[in-house]
């Protein structure tokens, strides 16, 4: 999840179809206005522009607002915005009017220069911070983050205390979620400040302008607290008084929690999944998550298409979701999951309407010819090949499936496994170095398909197997330059170029991603949106 080292960390940005866990905005007076979540981690930091894990996202997204909010997976409503704003000036220029009267949980106002501020700091190398690339699409960016122009150039203007002007470096269709993430959260300068490199550290370092503030929480905790923030403009939505995050690394040991009420929410993994469907509280979703392999093209062996094409033959896919991680993932279709985009033409997911059969088929018979063939180009009769994957259940238990399969159907492969720790493996991937083949994910950010292109386009950092195609990367341009202002023909770029890359098999697709929960029935109003987890604003709690 590569981008940055934090997204295959499991910066677990979930992308869903906005379920919404029922309830119609009942208000139980009677009732203690409480919940109890499961967190799967510590969390590292509530700074903003440094927040990598999927924690953090999701304790940050309750106790803070942007310009936006994602209303469910591909929808965003206004947060601190008074309206969704229409970009002018060929669609560069985006001027957001705030809601009066906002303030900070300190009582201090909160303005636009408050964006400005926040902002400038992200992009500014100096502050070194992780999400700095998503600011890329703005006015001068880049060039800012490569120490070429002072911070003060950023396309980022306070027209005054209410109205924030943002110059694009070009159309860029997505912006309107980037603006819903947590990096492009307002901080209060004042407060940052005043705590330097200790902002965000702890609760007491923070102030907050979300439905929530956090109490109780330091680097060390194992649980802390949200109570309803009485500063928060929309404060009258909020019906939860308090909410208790609390850390449970164990899934069984959170199964526990839940079967004895003492957690509200939780996640489940692998074979729990499968043992709780019937559940009243159980729930899955798409997680907008790719799990595949990645083959290393400064292989000779991986160069081959045909030796790559008999690897992805041999794979059951269908057995390898139900049969191994029988945690709701299914089988893919293609470089992006269900749910990112559809033909604007006729309503098609992407991932349908742009796939290529053979590229995620199984078919033993077909694979031994191909590698029948690649072998003998090779001029080898047995091929040894190192795997290398996170120390993750799920991706140890998959690499292993792979690893039986092709030894059952392809004469003279041996697959070592090279189990590494998530941070290792990754620059592992990065070097590209080490490694014949990398087992890998991606999980959206934001709803768009770019997101998932960048992975395969010449030279980028995320290109975790080195592929590169004058086609695919002509493809990926126009749809990020030329194109970029036509949905059609953005669209057309993306599903040629899926097509290009997936006859090549320039990477192994093996799965998309389903997160599996479960919901106390009583806890109501309870949602899920793209790369922020679980969403408490409009929860309730019924008996």
């Amino acid at each position: 999840m590569q981008k940055s080292v934090k997204r295959f960390i499991g910066t677990a940005l979930v992308l869903v179809s906005g379920i919404i866990l029922a309830g119609c905005g009942k208000s139980a007076t009677k009732v203690q206005q409480t919940a109890t979540i499961m967190e799967q981690a510590d969390i590292s930091s509530l700074d903003s522009s440094q927040i990598t894990d999927v924690g953090a996202l999701e304790t940050v997204n309750n106790s803070q607002e942007g310009l936006y909010r994602m209303k469910n997976s591909t929808t965003v409503i206004p947060g601190l915005a008074t309206a969704i704003v229409k970009p002018t000036n060929g669609q560069t220029v985006y001027t957001f009017k705030l809601r009066k009267n906002l303030k900070w949980s300190n009582g201090d106002a909160l303005t636009a220069n408050d964006f400005v501020y926040s902002w400038r700091r992200a992009v500014n190398p100096t502050s070194k911070a992780a999400n700095a690339y998503m600011f890329l699409p703005i006015k001068n960016a880049k060039q800012i983050e490569n120490g070429k122009l002072p911070v003060s150039k950023l396309g980022v203007q306070a027209v005054n205390k209410t109205t924030l002007k943002v110059t694009l470096a070009q159309a860029t269709p997505y912006f309107k979620y980037l603006v819903a993430a947590v990096p492009f959260l307002p901080l209060n300068q004042k407060v940052v400040e005043k705590y330097g490199s200790s902002y965000g550290t702890s609760a007491a370092k923070t102030v907050f302008d979300g439905p929530f503030t956090i109490q109780n929480w330091t680097t060390s905790s194992a649980n802390w607290t949200l109570k309803k923030n009485p500063n928060y403009w929309d404060k009258k939505s909020v019906k939860l008084s308090s909410v208790k995050f609390q850390v449970a690394k164990s899934p069984e040991t959170a199964l526990s929690l839940y079967q004895s009420g003492k957690l509200d929410n939780i996640v489940l993994a692998g074979q729990q999944a499968a043992q709780m469907k019937k559940d009243k509280g159980y729930l899955s979703y798409p997680s907008g998550e790719t799990d595949y392999l990645a083959y290393n093209f400064r292989s000779k062996a991986m160069r081959n298409l045909n030796i790559r094409k008999a690897i992805s033959l041999a794979i059951n896919r269908e057995s390898l979701t139900q049969n191994v991680l029988k945690n709701g993932a299914k089988a893919p279709y293609g470089l992006a999951p269900e749910e990112i985009s559809k033909n604007p033409s006729n309503g098609k997911d992407f991932a349908k309407d742009s796939s290529v059969k053979e590229s995620v088929a199984y078919n033993p018979t077909l694979a031994k010819k191909y590698w029948a063939k690649g072998m003998k180009q090779l001029g080898l009769t047995k091929l040894n090949l190192k795997l290398v994957c996170y120390d993750v259940d799920s991706f140890k238990n998959s690499a292993e499936y792979i690893q039986a399969n092709t030894k059952k159907y392809l004469k003279g492969i041996n697959i070592q496994i090279d189990v590494q720790p998530k941070v290792q493996a990754i620059t592992t991937m990065q070097k590209k170095t080490g490694y014949d083949l990398g087992f890998t994910n991606w999980i959206a950010s934001y709803p768009d398909l770019n997101e998932f292109f960048q992975l395969l386009n010449t030279n980028n950092v995320n290109n975790a197997g080195n592929y590169s195609n004058a086609t695919y990367d002509k493809l990926y341009s126009n749809a990020n330059v030329k194109d970029v202002t036509s949905t059609q023909k953005r669209y057309d770029d993306f599903k040629q170029a899926n097509q290009v890359a997936m006859k090549q098999q320039a990477i192994a697709a093996l799965n998309q991603g389903q997160i599996a929960r479960l919901n106390k029935p009583s806890l109501q109003g309870v949602t899920y949106a793209a790369a922020q987890g679980i969403s408490l604003k409009d929860a309730y709690r019924t008996k």
